[in-house]
């Protein structure tokens, strides 16, 4: 128990915020806060984890909320609240893009302070939103109200990072920080929810201001299907807090936090860099005796939020045309740092040169047989129903998904490869295998082919 308390006093150590961190974050926001209510006479806020007092140090991100009234358009917001943005960089010297979620907003740093310029409706309850981000005020201001040993959200918070399970963005599919809070507010400590989380079941259901019944909770997971983890958002209950936990990392969670409590160890906060070696995930791939295909393209000019779900999308819609075809595959990956694409890992690189083809049964009317006996000369019966063989025109997986990217972005979305996806593909597209694996540049795609993630900690 002593080695434990030292351990967790040495990473709050490493994670709390100063003093003098928390002063700084506050001076910069007060000087944009006074800026913004100066000149364009709107109310700020600031949300986010500095402005909920549970920012881990060196997170100096400063999400900054002006608001405009709630009967004003959507493109006056719009347009007003990208200016406003633009004139608080330009006035503090700093450098920013225009990200998009439900509507634009201005991104950027200022003097090492990363700061988000995102206008909002000032809505007295969310049960009159305008826009998914109007809720954000409310967690802010519940958090503040309510939580009160921010040190175990710090924890939690670290400890997903050091998993590779913290971030609610469409790449990580991870706990957000209001989850994250969330969870300390239900659950009190950082070691008690790791404990309670061995007993999770799919799907377990969290209501912390018990909006609904228990009668009511096997609609609620109705609801949300195929969500792994459902935190009833105790400002909005329609609203399901994790719901972009994926079950990958909603698993992986919950055996981390076991291989913690039966082993504390500092790596789970701060794991060991992992060395990439390419030659021997090159090596135990011909040991696993399977073949690996990278499929590479022009990275999108998308936002990552964008850009990921449509890689996956077009991982799933690779491996059904694939397996339809008779191909086996044990893995795919996809992947979006410094190369872009995914890969494709089989049991089989190649098939036979004929596959079977199933005809109709021998009840069927006396068309569909015929039309069938007439188009293949050789049958046979398999039970009750006709069998043929019909050729292969690609025997080889390369073969095959060259000849089924090869078209032009109409007929590959049509196929139900995503538009960007579809788009950059249609203009070229690289297969990739054997030894020209090594040339791939992707620290995402060799860390998702090591066999041995998990002993880093």
């Amino acid at each position: 128990m002593e080695e434990y308390v030292k351990l967790i006093k040495n990473v709050l150590d490493k994670i709390k915020p100063t003093n003098i961190e928390i002063k700084k974050n506050k001076d910069m926001y007060s000087k944009i806060k006074e800026y913004i209510e100066s000149k364009f006479k709107k109310n700020v806020l600031l949300v986010g984890s500095v402005g909920k007092k549970t920012f881990i140090s060196g997170d100096n991100d400063l999400d900054i909320f002006v608001f405009f009234n709630i009967n004003t358009t959507k493109d006056t917001l719009e347009k007003e609240g990208l200016d406003i943005g633009k004139d608080v960089f330009k006035k503090f010297k700093g450098q920013y893009t225009i990200n998009y979620a439900e509507h634009p907003y201005v991104k950027g740093t200022i003097n090492g302070f990363k700061i988000e310029i995102v206008p909002a409706y000032n809505i007295t309850s969310t049960e009159v939103l305008k826009s998914a981000v109007d809720r954000t005020p409310f967690h802010t201001q519940y958090v503040l109200d309510n939580l009160k040993n921010q040190n175990d959200v710090l924890l939690l918070k670290q400890f997903l990072k050091g998993i590779e399970c913290y971030g609610s963005d469409l790449k990580t599919l991870g706990f957000s920080g209001y989850l994250c809070e969330l969870i300390i507010l239900k659950y009190k400590t950082f070691e008690n929810t790791l404990k309670i989380a061995q007993s999770w079941t799919y799907q377990e259901i969290i209501d912390l201001e018990n909006h609904h019944t228990n009668e009511f909770y096997n609609k609620i997971k109705q609801t949300f299907k195929d969500q792994p983890l459902i935190f009833i958002d105790p400002t909005d209950k329609k609203r399901n807090v994790a719901a972009v936990l994926s079950k990958e990392k909603f698993s992986r969670f919950i055996f981390m936090a076991r291989m913690f409590l039966d082993e504390p160890k500092n790596t789970f906060f701060f794991p060991k860099k992992i060395k990439i070696n390419k030659e021997k995930i090159i090596n135990d791939l011909k040991l696993r005796k399977t073949k690996l295909i990278v499929i590479i393209f022009k990275k999108p000019n998308v936002v990552e939020d964008i850009l990921y779900p449509q890689l996956r999308r077009f991982k799933q819609r690779t491996i059904n045309v694939l397996e339809k075809e008779g191909f086996n595959i044990l893995n795919a990956h996809e992947f979006a740092d410094d190369d872009c694409g995914i890969s494709i890992e089989t049991h089989y690189g190649h098939l036979e040169k004929f596959k079977e083809t199933l005809g109709p049964r021998i009840f069927d009317p006396l068309d569909n047989q015929e039309k069938f006996t007439q188009k293949h000369k050789t049958i046979w019966f398999k039970e009750d129903r006709f069998i043929s063989e019909i050729e292969r025109k690609h025997c080889k997986i390369e073969d095959f998904i060259k000849n089924w990217l090869k078209q032009d972005q109409f007929n590959l979305e049509k196929e139900g490869v995503p538009r960007n996806i579809a788009e950059s593909i249609s203009k070229r597209f690289k297969i990739i295998q054997d030894n020209n694996l090594i040339k791939i540049k992707s620290d995402e795609l060799w860390k998702a082919h090591l066999k041995e993630k998990i002993k880093v900690y």
